[in-house]
């Protein structure tokens, strides 16, 4: 099943004569579409880091808090900033530094406390050797609490925020990215002083159905074909079907394409959106179902 699913997609990449399969996570940061929350949350962020502050980005799954996140990094100059990138799956405590570690070619030492000090270390040597701005960014961060010794990774961002004392300017800019349930979290008597530390709030969202059709041509572009293959009506439904929301945009424009290729038509219309995404799209099955 995997291999037939792998050659319909190349089938529908030469069929149309593109020179990228669109509609993924891999698109070029410049050819992203820019939704009307971007340049507010893109100016937050960029006050956040030119001051070390304290930033909270949230929204719902696949409204593209990574995404933007990875647009917002390439637009910070390396030779000024170091960008640094945690997943919060499968964390530990020593993790928020050993993965960092780990990117600047750093081993990271075994015990948790001693990898702190290395990270902070390493932080001042940015700063006062380089002169760089050091930005941590810690995606997933709704599941900060999860798993054995839940709160102790709660500690660690206190300790993140406050660099080698508690009273201590930031060493770095700290930007947390999650899930909305991230709140559920921070919300907690425990996390009191996190929450003081908060500077700037920012949030992703669906796109508007006004919004969904210049999403799909900027992702058609990349792609290196025509930004009308879908016919207007298929456009409306894919926004409707989808409620705005990116990711699932993507998965029907891919299987969309696909029926098209495999139909051999060269616009993909509203019947053959409503086929595909009734037929292979999981979010739109259970929808209907309900």
């Amino acid at each position: 099943m995997q291999g037939e699913l792998i050659m319909a997609v190349d089938d529908f990449v030469s069929y149309f004569k593109m020179d990228k399969t669109p509609f993924t996570n891999t698109i070029d940061t410049e050819y992203l579409f820019k939704a009307d929350c971007f340049l507010s949350n893109q100016n937050k962020l960029k006050l956040a880091v030119q001051n070390n502050s304290f930033a909270v980005l949230t929204g719902e799954p696949g409204t593209g808090k990574s995404t933007f996140l990875r647009l917002f990094a390439s637009t910070l100059d390396p030779k000024e900033y170091l960008v640094l990138y945690v997943s919060m799956s499968n964390a530990s405590p020593r993790w928020i530094y050993s993965v960092p570690l780990e990117q600047l070619g750093i081993k990271s030492h075994v015990y948790v406390n001693d990898a702190r000090k290395q990270f902070h270390n390493e932080l001042e040597i940015q700063r006062k050797t380089y002169n760089k701005k050091v930005v941590m960014i810690i995606d997933e961060a709704h599941l900060l609490t999860q798993g054995y010794r839940k709160y102790d990774l709660l500690e660690e961002i206190r300790f993140l925020l406050n660099g080698k004392s508690y009273d201590s300017g930031s060493p770095l800019s700290l930007i947390l990215a999650g899930q909305n349930e991230l709140w559920d979290v921070l919300k907690q008597d425990r996390c009191k002083a996190i929450i003081q530390r908060i500077m700037y709030l920012c949030k992703t969202s669906s796109l508007s159905k006004e919004q969904v059709g210049p999403y799909m041509a900027a992702h058609l572009r990349w792609a290196g074909t025509s930004d009308n293959l879908f016919a207007s009506d298929a456009v409306d439904l894919i926004a409707d079907l989808s409620d705005g929301v990116p990711r699932i945009i993507n998965k029907i424009c891919m299987h969309a394409l696909n029926y098209a290729a495999l139909n051999n038509v060269s616009i993909v219309t509203k019947d053959l959106v409503a086929e595909a995404a009734n037929n292979e799209v999981v979010d739109v099955i259970l929808r209907s179902a309900q």
